[in-house]
């Protein structure tokens, strides 16, 4: 059978398809990647009982209006702020739910969807998926935008719809900006912020805030680490006692079938 002939239209069209997929294939090899700002370096100890202690407080001031925290049930969140369960229903208004329900935001997600456009992520989430260090400098680093629906803007989450909710403690920031890129395009980006205004904390004191604040969630993204741990411990001790005294019944049960100098065990398998 004769194969049918190309029309050079045809191969004038798969030419010119090659030729647009390479030259895309080429723009975006060629497209400059993102500027990063630095992220500031946190040093957290989850065996700090004060440390979370704190960070479990300001949670519940600034973060629990918006944000959930699927990881922690509020009888945990009691026992970590060393408040009573009914002082902790009477400050979060859950009076009609229950204690050992997990730690959800009593907004609705549609309705916080309505206000900001997205829905505020469980943090539980946020600190597997970003690390320490990013979540700290996010809570550190917000800044005046007058373009931005709140007011307000992030270094390392740019156009964020969270609105500041430390201004009050940290005081009004404005960015320190240097050239980089963005989508392939050459502008201004945040690196890094400076004081605009006075807060009703020092820096220092913000930043300690500010650590407790990852410290608290640290701990809650994995709250029986400390259980697991302990119990992990006593698994390894058991298990070497367990097998030395298997070794000893080993060596007790097969020397009356096994003579000093004569063939080993595994000979008598093959009889």
């Amino acid at each position: 059978m004769q194969r049918p002939s190309r029309r050079p239209t045809d191969l004038l069209a798969a030419a010119s398809l090659t030729l647009a997929a390479l030259m895309f294939a080429g723009n975006a090899l060629a497209q400059p990647a993102d500027t990063q700002p630095p992220l500031a370096h946190v040093q957290i100890d989850v065996h700090d009982v004060q440390a979370v202690r704190t960070g479990a407080l300001v949670f519940m001031n600034q973060c629990l209006a918006c944000h959930s925290l699927q990881g922690e049930r509020f009888e945990g969140l009691a026992k970590l702020t060393g408040l009573s369960q009914q002082e902790v229903a009477r400050t979060l208004k859950i009076s009609s739910r229950s204690m050992l329900d997990t730690i959800e935001t009593p907004m609705p997600a549609a309705l916080a969807k309505s206000y900001f456009g997205v829905t505020p992520p469980d943090l539980t989430y946020e600190i597997h998926l970003r690390g320490a260090d990013w979540l700290y400098t996010y809570f550190s680093s917000f800044y005046v935008d007058p373009e931005r629906p709140s007011g307000a803007n992030n270094v390392v989450f740019h156009n964020v719809a969270m609105p500041n909710v430390f201004a009050a403690m940290q005081g009004l920031q404005q960015p320190v900006t240097q050239e980089g890129f963005r989508q392939g395009q050459r502008m201004p980006i945040a690196v890094g912020v400076k004081p605009l205004t006075r807060g009703s904390l020092s820096p220092q004191q913000f930043d300690a805030v500010a650590r407790d604040l990852v410290t608290f969630i640290e701990y809650v993204g994995e709250p029986h680490q400390f259980e697991r741990h302990a119990i992990g411990r006593w698994v390894l001790v058991i298990t070497a006692l367990w097998t030395i005294l298997m070794y000893v019944v080993y060596r007790l049960y097969w020397r009356d079938v096994v003579r000093p100098h004569g063939p080993r065990w595994w000979s008598y398998l093959k009889r």
